[in-house]
């Protein structure tokens, strides 16, 4: 299975209230959207606004129970979007022993999780070509804006018309990568 790299490019809320995070591949030619539930958006945000919280969220708790059990999270992947719903892993490496461990997760989780750890985000090919959104090398893409007429449309890409639909009313606040 082929994986591409990804970074957090913000988190956002749908015209419809729902929450989403936007994954890109480093090139800007990949966007993958998550529909996530709010606690983890709440996570995801606070870890990239580098805000601390005064007690231990959960994905916090989850890091320094790694710590404590000699654990390191090496990378999550995306591998699998199946009737709407993505499928993630973690890959859990034991200090001790260096034998990698994959556990099932939601992407929300994994990712709020890489962020604190500083982990790999990878999403398989077959992932991106089902759910991403691929935006062509010659258009640049206004991803800060929350104005859907800032966002430039091809004449013929019926890609960039799709990442358009999404991003009309989605508002990635101020702190969009």
């Amino acid at each position: 299975m082929a994986l591409i790299e990804m970074t957090v490019e913000g988190i956002g809320i749908d015209p419809s209230n729902n929450p989403l995070v936007l994954l890109r591949d480093a090139e800007r030619k990949v966007f993958v959207p998550i529909w996530i539930g709010p606690a983890e958006a709440v996570s995801i945000q606070m870890e990239l606004n580098a805000q601390s919280p005064q007690r231990p969220m959960t994905h916090d708790l989850m890091v320094n129970l790694l710590k404590q059990l000699n654990a390191t999270l090496v990378r999550v992947t995306v591998n699998e979007f199946s009737e709407s719903v993505y499928y993630a892993s973690l890959h859990l490496q034991s200090e001790r022993s260096g034998v990698t461990h994959e556990i099932d997760a939601r992407p929300s989780d994994a990712i709020a999780l890489a962020l604190r750890t500083q982990a790999q985000i990878l999403v398989s090919d077959e992932v991106a070509q089902k759910a991403g959104i691929l935006v062509e090398e010659s258009s640049p893409l206004a991803l800060t804006s929350s104005n859907p007429e800032e966002v430039p449309l091809a004449d013929d890409s019926g890609e960039l018309d799709k990442l358009s639909r999404l991003l009309e009313g989605v508002d990635l606040g101020d702190d969009a990568r």
